[in-house]
């Protein structure tokens, strides 16, 4: 994640609003900066899966096959180094991208581990002793604030060398010590504490895999389901010294894979029928069907749901409440049928297939039934919903949105026709991404309104000196499928643009100040 900082201009002094505010942006970065180290997952699992021999003797038909061992050790390689894959990402991503704290991040993490298994109490149950991806997140997360307080630090003469970038590693590895010694002595209980919570979500049988289901999906608006997948997918139970429950599922565990398997269905089957719902009951079904249809087929194939989800999320906020209830029974039901399969990626067609024949998979057919049953709940529900209430869904129209008959939510990426003198100014815009960028900031209240910005997968989040500032129709004119205000924290949804829009802004905010400080 990479974040323009105006911290020096005037802000109004600290209230519990604002630290909730920082508190809500500080858990959106880390939900988004998880995503780094994860998007690493969908090789690791492509590579193991098919270094395994039931999968060549299913492809081959011939039970003599054998698997290739180098694809799984390589596959092997990433899932058994994710802590420090979690704490090089982390830093990288908090820091803004920056080499310096990727690297302060492994140093911190290789000195902490080091230190810390010299602390641990040694015995019976020791293997359990481990902090697993907690240790990554934890280094990641001092590399990137040693980072960015100290990146620019000046040193006396005889010490220059170490000063600036050169400096943050060494702070790191020293914080490194201390914590490894802390947290050897602190950890047993904790982790104790830790498996008491697991147990008891996992006592709660299909249920806990309900409640998991709906609060991922209502997460979603504030980024903060990554959160909840961290421990759920990294430190939710316990497989010979394995914790969580897809690296248990991807090790072998047979108890594992209950708390993804309901997703296949909904992101199968569910999401594309409700598609389907919000193109019938178009006023512009071709406007709806140009966007919806490929949104649909990402989300049978690949699991991506969120061109789906956000053409609905803001304008139609009761159908994602309708969503997210309907995910939590389907993760309940699955689990009820004892349905286990998990995914690399997520869950779509492609990790279906690849997982359907492994060992530990159980009752995988049982989703393509559910996925039907599903199919028609989503679509008639959906339809009911949007007829009854006239919900302002793709292709409905200005009787629905108040906007041009031709919008379409977010995934079109285009706004409304520009004029013709628009056009020509486009055309001659040697970026449109810059174009849009520099439209974007004014609606936002201009540069000195922004005090950070950074691109998630399908929104900008920004930190807001005057939110009143911010011109909603205008942004929405340019292609926001919405707007959230939580005090200073605002999220504009961009669509899959919004990672390029947020560098070009902060390349534009950073010339901008740069030309303001030269004039002064």
């Amino acid at each position: 994640m990479s974040t323009i900082d105006t911290s020096s201009q005037a802000t109004t002094p600290p209230s519990s609003s604002s630290f909730g505010n920082r508190a809500l942006g500080a858990l959106q970065n880390l939900g988004r900066s998880l995503m780094l180290p994860v998007a690493v997952l969908p090789v690791a699992a492509l590579l193991l899966r098919f270094g395994q021999a039931d999968i060549w003797q299913a492809i081959l038909q011939n039970p003599n096959a054998t698997g290739i061992p180098f694809l799984a050790d390589a596959g092997g390689a990433i899932f058994g180094n994710l802590p420090m894959i979690f704490a090089v990402g982390i830093a990288f991503g908090l820091a803004g991208g920056e080499g310096a704290a990727a690297l302060s991040g492994l140093v911190g993490f290789l000195i902490f581990t080091a230190v810390f298994n010299d602390f641990i109490p040694i015995g019976k149950g020791a293997h359990n002793n481990n902090m697993d991806v907690l240790s990554g997140i934890l280094m990641g997360l001092v590399a990137a604030w040693f980072y960015r307080r100290y990146h620019n630090i000046r040193l006396p003469d005889y010490l220059g060398f170490f000063g600036g970038r050169r400096f943050v590693p060494i702070i790191t590895g020293l914080a490194a010590v201390v914590l490894g010694v802390i947290f050897g002595y602190v950890w047993q209980p904790v982790q104790i504490g830790i498996n008491a919570l697991g147990v008891g979500i996992i006592s709660l049988g299909p249920l806990g895999p309900g409640i998991y289901g709906f609060l991922n999906r209502l997460l979603i608006p504030l980024g903060l389901h990554h959160i909840i997948n961290s421990y759920i997918w990294f430190q939710l139970g316990d497989f010979h010294g394995t914790h969580g429950d897809l690296q248990r599922y991807f090790a072998g565990d047979p108890s594992a894979g209950l708390f993804e398997s309901g997703f296949f269905p909904m992101m199968m089957f569910g999401l594309p029928a409700a598609a389907l719902a919000m193109i019938r009951q178009a006023r512009y079904p071709k406007v709806a069907a140009g966007i919806l249809l490929s949104a649909a087929f990402a989300s049978f194939l690949t699991g991506i749901t969120e061109p789906i989800e956000f053409a609905f999320i803001f304008v139609a906020p009761v159908l994602f409440f309708i969503h997210a209830l309907l995910t939590g029974t389907l993760l309940f039901v699955s689990a009820l049928l004892n349905i286990k399969i998990a995914f690399g990626f997520s869950a779509g067609l492609i990790d279906y297939v690849l997982n359907f024949t492994k060992p530990n998979t159980t009752n995988a057919w049982l989703v393509l039934v559910l996925g039907v049953i599903y199919a028609v709940i989503y679509y008639f529900l959906f339809s009911f919903c949007i007829r009854v209430f006239n919900l302002g869904t793709p292709g409905r129209g200005e009787a629905s949105t108040g906007l041009a008959a031709d919008w379409i939510l977010p995934e079109s990426q285009r706004g409304p026709a520009p004029s013709k003198a628009k056009k020509e100014k486009a055309a001659a815009a040697v970026d449109s991404n810059d174009t849009l960028a520099t439209q974007i900031i004014t609606a936002l209240g201009g540069n000195s309104n922004i005090e950070s910005v950074e691109g998630c997968i399908t929104r900008l989040r920004l930190f807001i000196a005057e939110p009143d500032k911010i011109d909603e129709p205008a942004l929405k004119g340019l292609g926001a499928a919405g707007v959230m205000k939580q005090g200073k924290v605002v999220q504009v949804v961009m669509g899959m643009q919004s990672d390029n829009i947020a560098t070009s802004m902060q390349r534009i905010m950073k010339e901008g100040s740069a030309e303001e400080e030269a004039e002064k």
